[in-house]
C-alpha cells in the first residue's frame, strides 16, 4: 500500500472517529453543553441580572444625564425621577417574586383558584400602571425644564432606542 493512501485512511479515521465523539457529547449534554445552566432552564435572563436591573437602568440614567449636563432646578426635577424610579424598583422586585410563588403554589394544587389568580394580576398590572403614570409626569416636569439641545438630545437618544420598531 502506498504512503498516501496511508494517510488518507488514516485522516479518515481520524475524522470518522470526530464526528462520532461529536454527536455522543451533543446527545449526553445537550446542544448548550454539560457545564452550564441551558438557556431554556432559565429563562433569558438570570436571576442575578433581574436584581441588577434597577441599578443597570439608573446607571444609564445617570450617564445620560451627566452628558446634557443639568443646571441645578434640573437636577433636583431629575433627582426625583430617579429617586422615585429607584425606590419602586426596590419595592416592586420584591412583590414580583412573592406574586411568582403565590401562582407556584396555587397552580401546584389540584384545583387552583384561577380566579384569586386573575384577580391578583389585574390588581399588579393597576400598580405598575400607576407607577407608570407618575414616572411620566415627572419625565414631564424634567422634559418641560430642558433647554433645545437637550429636547434634541433626548429626542435623538429615543429615536435611536426605536430604531425600526413601528409604533
Amino acid at each position: 500500500m502506498k504512503t498516501r493512501n496511508k494517510v488518507l485512511i488514516g485522516w479518515g479515521i481520524t475524522f470518522l472517529v470526530l464526528i462520532i465523539g461529536g454527536y455522543g457529547l451533543v446527545s449526553a449534554f445537550g446542544p448548550c453543553g454539560g457545564f452550564a445552566p441551558r438557556f431554556q432552564a432559565q429563562g433569558f435572563h438570570s436571576r442575578a441580572f433581574q436584581q441588577d436591573m434597577g441599578e443597570f437602568i439608573l446607571w444609564k440614567l445617570d450617564k445620560k444625564a451627566k452628558e446634557m449636563n443639568l443646571t441645578g432646578p434640573q437636577k433636583i426635577k431629575y433627582e426625583a425621577l430617579r429617586e422615585n424610579l429607584e425606590s419602586h424598583f426596590t419595592k416592586f422586585q420584591g412583590e414580583r417574586q412573592k406574586m411568582k410563588d403565590q401562582f407556584r403554589k396555587e397552580l401546584a394544587k389540584d384545583n387552583p383558584d384561577i380566579k384569586m389568580l386573575a384577580e391578583s394580576a389585574k390588581s399588579k398590572i393597576n400598580d405598575i400602571s400607576g407607577f407608570m403614570n407618575k414616572n411620566l409626569d415627572l419625565f414631564l416636569d424634567l422634559y418641560g425644564s430642558l433647554d433645545d439641545r437637550q429636547k434634541a438630545m433626548v429626542g435623538d437618544e429615543i429615536k435611536k432606542r426605536m430604531g425600526d420598531r413601528q409604533v
